[in-house]
């Protein structure tokens, strides 16, 4: 019995001289949106080189919209951040069709999943993509989040998609095959993994994958002001009849004494759009139709709404800014109206009678 308390005592020596396991590292290489590689660390508190430095890991939460729940504090952040160099050439382009809910799917990069959310749900587009892949994808619905793209735990990838989400707009994100990513690994770490993530904030519109022809037609803008009456709100109107035009016609130039003669037109042929933009509080206001189009049958105006900058001296009256475009082509039941800066569409005027 007396040599067995010396001998357990030379095992609790050595027991504490045998090194603990370094802790585990994982590199989320964020491209696109965001461009910067996320560096999350797990296991026991300590001092680890990375960079050529000591970093200092601790247990603790502060908040970030990229903080993982059981990763440890790496100088007192939730992660480490390295910028990234914006990629040359997009892997994948997500874009919108016309008047449908499918997406549009280019890759020009290899891709794993291509995931898709917007505003509110998740959905997969697909699983993988070679270069060259072009398709036209009904969004599958995804009850995971982000969760199983690359080599994300189920707490990261909620992470990244809390992070993603903040801005409440739609976004899409494309997992990346991981021989395509840098190598990061670090001495003294017990496990390395990292994933690489492509993010697309906005989508535009791809009136291409819609199928059909572009047809530019002959148009003009009939009258603007900024004075209509009986408009509070904004209010699209495709024109139909003599008649509907001349009522029109005189609630926008309602708050003037003299008002132009009601222009005669042939709407067999010809189509008008009319335009209120809604009561307004000052000036400052204004709409300008930047162009006109006949897309697979249907037709487009181009339609940009200016307003005041932050400090600009405005008149302190009620404003009301309208537009009326005539356009020689007739036939249409329907006048998209798209915001030519991203093609995404605004707003819709329909023939009322």
């Amino acid at each position: 019995m007396r040599f067995a308390l010396p001998a357990l005592a030379v095992l609790v020596l050595f027991a504490g001289c045998v090194p603990q396991s370094g802790p585990k590292l994982h590199d989320v290489y964020l491209y696109g949106a965001v461009n910067a590689r996320l560096s999350y660390l797990y296991g026991s508190p300590g001092t680890i080189r990375m960079g050529g430095k000591g970093v200092t890991l601790t247990q603790g939460t502060k908040a970030d919209p990229f903080a993982v729940q059981d990763a440890l504090l790496a100088d007192g952040q939730p992660y480490l951040r390295a910028s990234l160099p914006k990629p040359g050439t997009a892997p994948v382009t997500v874009s919108r069709i016309p008047l449908t809910t499918d997406l549009h799917v280019e890759v020009t990069k290899p891709v794993e999943q291509v995931v898709y959310f917007d505003g509110g749900d998740y959905f997969t587009l697909i699983d993988s993509g070679t270069p060259g892949t072009t398709q036209r994808v009904v969004p599958r619905p995804r009850l995971n989040g982000l969760r199983g793209l690359g080599q994300l735990t189920d707490r990261e990838a909620d992470a990244i998609a809390s992070g993603l989400a903040q801005s409440g707009k739609p976004f899409v994100v494309a997992a990346l095959p991981a021989s395509s990513l840098p190598t990061h690994a670090v001495n003294g770490t017990s496990e390395y993994l990292h994933t690489g993530l492509y993010v697309q904030r906005t989508l535009p519109t791809s009136r291409a994958a819609a199928g059909g022809s572009s047809q530019q037609v002959p148009w003009e803008v009939l009258a603007k002001g900024q004075h209509a009456v009986g408009f509070d709100k904004p209010a699209y109107v495709l024109v139909t009849s003599q008649g509907q035009l001349s009522n029109l016609w005189y609630q926008a130039y309602g708050s003037q004494l003299q008002v132009p003669a009601v222009p005669k037109l042939d709407f067999s042929r010809e189509t008008v759009v009319a335009i209120f933009d809604g009561k307004k509080a000052t000036g400052g206001y204004g709409l300008d139709v930047r162009g006109v189009s006949v897309e697979n049958g249907e037709l487009y105006l181009d339609l940009v709404k200016t307003s005041p900058s932050t400090g600009a001296v405005t008149t302190q009256a009620i404003t009301s800014p309208w537009v009326i475009v005539h356009v020689l082509h007739g036939g249409f039941q329907v006048a998209w109206i798209r915001n030519p800066d991203d093609g995404s569409l605004t707003a819709v005027a329909r023939a009322t009678q």
